[in-house]
């Protein structure tokens, strides 16, 4: 895999973006990508969405009552669902600044809320547009705004924490996943946290505070003492040895390796500290150090780079609607991770029903599959979905022997070939291959099929 082939899949979700690397460079094209105003318009889908968990309990009683309404709401739910994930995976898939959606991608995951837990679509919406607003300003400044977001008000039960009954959810999370890492704080610290967070509740567009269910109580939180709410803790949080260490390591694991060298860990955290955690030098700074490494291979591919660049690379105009269904499937599940913790990567990525289902899937795409597409499409039915149809049409620069294609395919696929792949390489597409015959395409997927079911094909 050629270096711009590798640096596209590690700023963006597929290969697209090589070309611009290679005429931009990729300090230029960094540069371009972290500058640029990205707005979030409000989708019509969002606006015609329940405003408040009273809307959304109506729909669920309506859907439990039975009948015509009932499945109409059922549907009308579902569908909101599918349309909000749809919708973020073709940003992800479609924009002109596909690091920036990485980067949102990856704060998403870091300040997990779940759709299932929230209920209310417009509060997700709202926690994305907070993320997309701040992922590039100062660090603090995004945590505090994620505390304050409705959808993590309600994701971590701080609704349910008030003087008297504290509920330490969030309290601990903001601690253990958000900013220090498992063992850099005691459970004083944890409870006193979760006094300062007491009393904050919902709000029209962000969480506020509810003076009849504060703590007025002293806190004591890394040896410092007050009368506290929770953003004058965040503040004494990031005096804490630990939090740009934190971060850099999983923004290391987010963007290039599933193991981060201590090291470079190490490095970026004390570059972040010396930024005072402003986000945009920091991405920028680490960024254009590893786009210089050329030894790729240091991580497996998340399931959504899998298919968007199997579909970019096969000229297939993805139906988004399908993607999230197979993206849930493969452990994905946009805004619904299997908990706080968020989508681990790595192994997870790639176990043998996932690696099992992207084989399918490739196979699906290439081979056909008619009784297979007619049951997909019955299901996708259900919730008004547009039908499923591959078309593929792999664009080559290079066709006028069999070696040319072979090689074109190999540099943007994997990073190697061993004996036992070019042998069967060979195979596929003969020495005297002719470009103009009837099948020839069909032969030419038929090697872009056996290269994506490749274990190389996996790693980035």
């Amino acid at each position: 895999m050629n270096i711009h082939h590798l640096n596209a899949l590690r700023l963006g979700f597929s290969n697209q973006a090589a070309s611009a690397l290679q005429t931009e460079g990729v300090r230029t094209y960094i540069d371009r990508q972290l500058t640029a105003s990205v707005p979030l318009k409000e989708p019509k889908f969002i606006a015609k969405s329940p405003k408040s968990l009273e809307e959304v309990r109506d729909l669920r009683k309506a859907a439990d009552k039975g009948g015509k309404k009932a499945k109409k709401a059922n549907k009308d739910l579902v569908k909101l669902t599918f349309q909000l994930k749809a919708f973020i995976l073709q940003r992800c898939s479609e924009s002109e600044y596909p690091l920036r959606e990485k980067i949102n991608l990856f704060f998403q995951n870091h300040f997990v809320v779940t759709i299932q837990s929230v209920k209310l679509p417009i509060w997700i919406f709202q926690h994305y547009r907070t993320i997309n607003m701040h992922s590039l300003s100062n660090y603090k400044t995004l945590v505090k705004e994620m505390v304050y977001s409705n959808a993590m008000i309600k994701y971590l039960d701080n609704h349910q924490n008030k003087k008297g009954n504290i509920n330490e959810n969030l309290g601990r999370e903001l601690l253990e996943l958000f900013t220090l890492g498992e063992g850099n704080y005691t459970e004083s610290d944890i409870k006193n946290t979760a006094l300062a967070l007491a009393g904050l509740t919902f709000g029209k567009e962000k969480g506020a505070y509810r003076p009849g269910m504060m703590d007025t109580s002293t806190k004591t939180v890394f040896g410092k003492s007050g009368n506290y709410t929770i953003d004058e803790v965040i503040d004494i949080i990031f005096e804490q040895p630990n939090t740009a260490y934190f971060l850099a390591e999983k923004v290391l694991k987010w963007f290039f390796y599933d193991n981060p060298p201590e090291d470079l860990i190490t490095r970026y955290g004390a570059l972040l500290k010396g930024y005072n955690f402003e986000l945009k030098p920091f991405f920028q700074a680490i960024f254009s150090d590893q786009c210089e490494n050329p030894q790729g291979g240091n991580q497996i591919k998340n399931p959504m780079t899998y298919l968007l660049q199997i579909h970019h690379d096969l000229g297939m105009r993805p139906n988004y609607d399908l993607l999230v269904f197979i993206l849930k499937n493969q452990g994905m599940d946009i805004y619904d991770q299997p908990n706080v913790k968020g989508w681990k990567g790595g192994k997870d990525w790639l176990t043998s029903q996932i690696y099992g289902d992207r084989n399918q899937l490739i196979d699906f795409i290439v081979d056909g599959n008619p009784r297979f597409e007619k049951s997909l499409n019955k299901r996708l039915e259900k919730f008004d979905m547009d039908k499923v149809s591959f078309d593929p049409k792999l664009s080559l620069t290079n066709t006028t022997s069999a070696r040319a294609i072979l090689d074109e395919l190999t540099a943007h696929m994997i990073f190697e070939t061993n004996e036992a792949m070019d042998s069967e390489l060979n195979q596929l597409l003969s020495y005297d291959f002719d470009p103009n015959t009837e099948n020839a395409h069909q032969r030419v997927l038929n090697v872009y099929q056996y290269l994506a079911k490749s274990p190389e094909f996996q790693i980035v």
